[in-house]
């Protein structure tokens, strides 16, 4: 998994799932194709977004309603980038997407796949919110110390089905206390987004 893949999955699991076995080309604008996706040479947070955005257009209605949650989720990574450090540099590119995107192939969720997985790491989201609810910060991290076993991309996706903002919070803070590779991803992830 690379840092886009991280970023985006970060963002919205499903359609980072449509990144998983793309080709990654240079081009003039991000295109999404069955088999591949072009890139420009861009800052890596804004070519997070635009590849988001672009995932998301390609989508069937269906699937974008399904997704409208996840829309709203890369709005308001957009609006964090515009207000950090960096919004100067990312403005243009995050005011007006539309320049450096091109229509795109249509694409599909595997969500029988999805379901597969969601079924995997449920388990895990159970006794995290159980935990969550009987103990304090200090020992929820404690007592979270079985999620050394879950992947990298389990990790994230134990994120999204979480739902709740507060405990997200505590199950990256859980991953990354417990679990060398989703630290060392989140590292790269942070890393490449600051350039």
């Amino acid at each position: 998994m690379d840092e886009l893949e991280f970023c985006v999955k970060s963002l919205s699991y499903p359609l980072g799932m449509l990144l998983e076995n793309l080709e990654r080309k240079p081009g003039e604008s991000v295109r999404v194709t069955e088999k591949a996706i072009t890139l420009p040479e861009l800052p890596f947070a804004a070519l997070c977004y635009l590849t988001g955005i672009a995932l998301f257009d390609s989508l069937d209605l269906v699937d974008k309603k399904r997704l409208s949650g996840d829309y709203d989720s890369l709005g308001t990574f957009r609006r964090k980038l515009l207000n950090s450090t960096l919004g100067g540099k990312l403005k243009p590119y995050l005011e007006s997407p539309g320049r450096y995107i091109s229509p795109s192939e249509r694409l599909s969720i595997d969500w029988l796949e999805f379901q597969r997985r969601a079924e995997r790491v449920r388990p895990y989201l159970e006794r995290l919110k159980n935990l969550a609810e009987t103990k304090e910060r200090a020992a929820f991290l404690k007592g979270a110390a079985f999620l050394s076993e879950l992947s990298v991309d389990g990790g994230l996706l134990l994120g999204y089905l979480a739902e709740d903002e507060k405990l997200k919070g505590l199950i990256n803070a859980a991953l990354g206390k417990h679990n060398p590779g989703f630290k060392e991803a989140v590292k790269r992830y942070f890393a490449a987004l600051r350039g």
